[in-house]
């Protein structure tokens, strides 16, 4: 038999889980996949796998179904690394667009006509292209909550401190994320975190 793991976890536990299920002869696979809702819908997911070629081979049948970059990232344990790392990186990047907007929008610029702009040079980005909306209504309805992305930040930084990475940045953003759970927020999108920005910044929220 052959599992799939495809949720998000700490690498440690899918090594774990992946030795105890060989000594039932189980394999395993994990495979946390990006993308959001959106992706998931479109059937076109980016999967990062972790195990063995063979059993990856196998899966491809059932991966495919769901996305389109499919990659092997080395061997069990990996997928989840690669996972933390993007979660990683989509916070970072959901922060920094967050203080763009607020500077942007206290120095009197055209904020949509600036988003655009930005998005089509070097500063563009698929967050910036997903949460440009977000942004600019205010809506943060949950795609992604504030609550899961405070969980992978700790997965990130865990594993990295595990490994001997440090992330100076990354850390910072993972309290900031904490700090929006602690004033309430963690049911929100995680473009959110430009509520963060906004309350340092003196803006008066109403809810």
């Amino acid at each position: 038999a052959l599992l799939i793991d495809m949720s998000s976890i700490t690498p440690q536990t899918s090594i774990d889980l992946a030795q105890n299920a060989a000594e039932k002869g189980i394999r395993v696979l994990d495979a946390p996949v990006s993308g959001g809702e959106a992706g998931a819908v479109e059937a076109v997911l980016s999967i990062m796998v972790g195990g063995h070629q063979d059993d990856f081979d196998a899966a491809q049948p059932i991966l495919q179904t769901l996305g389109k970059t499919i990659v092997l990232c080395g061997p069990h344990g990996s997928g989840q690394t690669v996972k933390a790392a993007n979660q990683l990186i989509v916070a970072v990047n959901i922060q920094a667009c967050a203080e763009a907007v607020v500077f942007l929008e206290k120095s009197g610029v055209d904020l949509p006509a600036a988003l655009d702009v930005l998005n089509g040079g070097l500063a563009g980005s698929t967050v910036l292209t997903r949460k440009r909306a977000n942004f600019l209504n205010r809506d943060f309805k949950p795609g992604f909550r504030i609550d899961l992305h405070h969980k992978d930040m700790g997965i990130a930084t865990d594993a990295a401190r595990t490994v001997g990475a440090a992330l100076p940045l990354g850390s910072v953003v993972a309290t900031l994320v904490a700090s929006l759970r602690a004033q309430g927020d963690g049911g929100l999108d995680h473009s959110a975190l430009l509520r963060g920005v906004e309350r340092l910044s003196g803006y008066d929220l109403k809810d």
